[in-house]
């Protein structure tokens, strides 16, 4: 279970609330093209083909709802969604009038519903669940369960390829946040280019701190060659590298914006760290289904591993009859 102390929760908010501004679909923007195909895809549609027709489903940590987009794809207007997530949210694909059987609820926590009991007919989480409290989730979906309703999950799995890359940019961020990293040579070389082109001289000081610019730069190409996840380390070198070669005379609006991009990073990084922190070994998977086998002993529970071509990709979590006995 993810110790819910290790992140601050308003950070946290913000940190997700500012990825969705951007308007991306799901939280693996670098993994998945569009919505969610191959091993992912397939398991969702599965998961939704047999539903009925005036079928109620909650989602849970949505982001910008592909899995609502999905069930619209499949269903339309006549499968009822409502979507949730702690984060603010900007669905992009979602109009208000053409989607009214979606309805999105941002500032929402899983461990505390905003539902009344014996609501919902399926359940679902993709990459979300596992980021909270389990115990306390488990009771609040069977609590807003109907009778005979089911749970459907991926969550982040400890050996998937995801992970493997997070763990891998998590020490390129600790790399381009260091003293001797790149954000820290950009921040020198700024102002000292902004005076050379303003009309002053270069100096030692100038001298330097374009050596040291410079040296950031080679060290983090030669990374950058020795990584098998060289993505973040190659966007951040070409983001820095623009505003060095556009300083003007005034380093104030190269320099703002650099620290806008150290914010993005450290936003990133905490999402990053956060993902590994949650992704669930098989001890912690067992764990997951012993909690809700308590809560719901007559539901029928099964989980496996998804993978594909590149390897593990997630759990998957399946439960049916998760809802209150009748009686």
């Amino acid at each position: 279970m993810p110790d819910s102390t290790q992140h601050d929760p308003s950070e946290r908010r913000q940190a997700w609330s500012s990825y969705w501004a951007t308007g991306r679909l799901h939280s693996c923007a670098t993994s998945f093209d569009g919505n969610y195909e191959g091993v992912i895809g397939a398991f969702w549609r599965h998961a939704f083909s047999a539903l009925p027709a005036g079928a109620r489903v909650l989602d849970l940590a949505t982001g910008n709802g592909p899995l609502p987009a999905l069930l619209w794809e499949l269903h339309g207007d006549v499968v009822q969604v409502d979507a949730v997530d702690l984060a603010g949210l900007a669905p992009s694909w979602h109009e208000a009038g053409k989607h009214a059987s979606i309805r999105f609820h941002p500032g929402v926590d899983m461990e505390s519903l905003p539902f009344a009991d014996a609501s919902f007919d399926l359940v679902t989480s993709q990459f979300g669940f596992e980021y909270a409290d389990h115990g306390r989730t488990l009771a609040e979906i069977c609590r807003v369960a109907a009778p005979g309703a089911s749970l459907r999950l991926v969550m982040h799995h400890h050996g998937s390829r995801l992970v493997q890359v997070g763990r891998e940019e998590l020490l390129h961020h600790a790399w381009l946040s260091a003293p001797e990293g790149l954000l820290e040579a950009a921040r020198g070389v700024i102002p000292v280019l902004a005076a050379v082109r303003a009309g002053r001289p270069p100096d030692m000081a100038a001298v330097q701190a374009r050596e040291a610019y410079n040296r950031a730069m080679a060290a983090l190409g030669a990374a950058a060659e020795a990584s098998s996840a060289p993505d973040l380390l190659l966007e951040t070198r070409d983001a820095v590298h623009r505003l060095v070669r556009d300083v003007g005379a005034d380093p104030g609006a190269a320099l703002r914006a650099l620290e806008m991009l150290a914010d993005a990073l450290e936003q990133a990084r905490l999402r990053t760290a956060e993902m590994i922190a949650c992704a669930l070994d098989r001890p912690g998977i067992e764990a997951l289904a012993s909690t809700l086998s308590g809560l719901r002993p007559q539901a029928r529970i099964a989980f496996e591993e998804l993978a594909q071509a590149e390897g593990v990709l997630a759990w998957v979590f399946s439960a049916d009859d998760i809802g209150a006995p009748a009686g």
